[in-house]
């Protein structure tokens, strides 16, 4: 099982917003952020998930200066467009009938138009962390990894690395990060077998590609992330626990230094799981 948070009423500042509607950081806006102090804006309703961020953020957060703050600091801070902002934000697809709310850790520029609505304050980096379940937890894992690929991610804005590469709609954009699927060459990767679906053989997989591929339980990924094991990488998912119409996930693989290596958005339940074609696409790169 996956080490979780729970998450009574995970308010966090945020509302819900339409995942389609916030535009990416323009180059001033860019310049602005690496100038800026970054607001870490707690939940202030689930104390145990703001000790996991605030340790994370003081341990591992060098891109700018930075400030923990609450809600109601937050609340005044957010129109200023010269403060950025690390937060978790409330996601629900708008073509969701049963408006499933998916969390994101995102870095965000202030806007003068924030206390309309946080589809106005613009994206520095956003990656999904957790769906919020019917159970009310989210994976506590990935949390650190996941703080330093959003200062990743702004620095590999800055320097240009996607190139021509389109950064497409707000759920696809990461996508750009499957270029770099090579870079798994000489890594092992732990893969929660939670996350893998039942129709693969497991065996099958170890047998051909054991050197690449470790099949593991919570535990075992929480040791690799905590001591931030050399060569390594976590495949992971966030999806629903439902799978009518409407719902998505996400699959990723991303290194214990935050690097994203593969990034793929679902749409269809089915393959929400990582499937043979998934290991497929990994090892044809990785080998």
């Amino acid at each position: 099982m996956k080490r979780t948070i729970t998450i009574i009423s995970m308010l966090v500042a945020l509302g819900q917003a339409h995942a389609a509607e916030r535009s990416m950081v323009t180059s001033n806006q860019l310049a602005t952020f690496f100038n800026s102090t970054t607001y870490v804006v707690t939940t202030n309703d689930n104390i145990i998930f703001d000790a996991f961020l605030n340790d994370a953020v003081k341990r591992l957060w060098t891109v700018t200066p930075y400030k923990i703050v609450g809600q109601d600091e937050f609340e005044t801070l957010r129109t200023d467009e010269k403060n950025s902002f690390l937060i978790i934000t409330k996601v629900v697809e708008s073509k969701d009938k049963h408006k499933r709310p998916y969390l994101y850790l995102s870095l965000l520029m202030g806007s003068k138009d924030a206390n309309k609505s946080l589809d106005k304050m613009t994206e520095v980096a956003s990656i999904p962390l957790a769906c919020e379940s019917a159970d009310g937890d989210i994976p506590a894992t990935m949390l650190n990894p996941m703080v330093l690929f959003v200062q990743k991610h702004a620095e590999n804005i800055k320097q240009k690395s996607f190139k021509e590469r389109v950064l497409a709609s707000f759920q696809q954009r990461l996508q750009v990060y499957n270029y770099n699927m090579s870079q798994l060459k000489g890594k092992v990767i732990y893969i929660y077998k939670s996350d893998v679906d039942a129709n693969v053989d497991v065996s099958e997989i170890e047998a051909a590609h054991g050197s690449i591929f470790r099949f593991v339980e919570d535990d075992d990924v929480a040791r690799v992330v905590n001591e931030k094991e050399p060569n390594t990488a976590i495949a992971f998912t966030v999806y629903p626990q439902g799978t009518e119409k409407g719902a998505y996930g996400y699959k990723m693989i991303m290194d214990v230094d935050g690097s994203l290596y593969y990034y793929y958005y679902e749409t269809k339940p089915k393959n929400f799981l990582f499937q043979k074609n998934d290991f497929d696409m990994v090892t044809s790169s990785a080998k």
